[in-house]
């Protein structure tokens, strides 16, 4: 009875712990929107990431039956991060942000279920807003847009 109280929290600890994060460029191939396994064929679930040449971390992200479900994180290859989104079941839902390459924020949206739902904002790199839409189930809402001056022009 001694020996199982020591051997339980061992167990749980590696029974509960996640799996180490993989290449997916090397470790798996993706079909149909889809990532498997090379050797068995099986939608991978777990945690994966891309590298530059340089080994540098390209893209962070989780697959659950071989599908992105998280947050999705992508970096440029000088480190700065490069964009941040969520998906659920392989389709964005929530917010979704990217930046320039000097780190100014390039845009915002809101997805739901895969479609652009709620405020979308984008900026100009010198950090003046370029854009606002609302969407409401894709469907565009209402826009207004501002020149690189901020002098509010016509939206195309």
């Amino acid at each position: 009875m001694k020996r199982l109280w020591l051997i339980l929290p061992v167990i749980l600890i590696v029974g509960c712990s996640s799996p180490e994060p993989i290449n997916y460029e090397t470790t798996l191939v993706q079909r149909d929107g889809v990532f498997y396994t090379k050797d068995t064929n099986e939608p991978y679930s777990g945690p994966v990431f891309s590298l530059y040449d340089d080994g540098k971390k390209k893209v962070e992200l989780t697959l659950k039956d071989g599908k992105v479900d998280g947050l999705l994180t992508g970096w440029y290859e000088n480190g700065q991060k490069r964009g941040e989104m969520t998906y659920k079941d392989g389709k964005e839902d929530g917010l979704h942000t990217e930046w320039y390459k000097n780190g100014q924020k390039w845009y915002e949206k809101t997805y739901k279920d895969g479609e652009w739902d709620g405020l979308f904002t984008e900026w100009y790199e010198n950090g003046q807003k370029r854009e606002e839409r609302t969407y409401k189930d894709g469907e565009l809402i209402s826009s207004k847009c501002w020149d690189e001056a901020g002098n509010e022009i016509e939206c195309y």
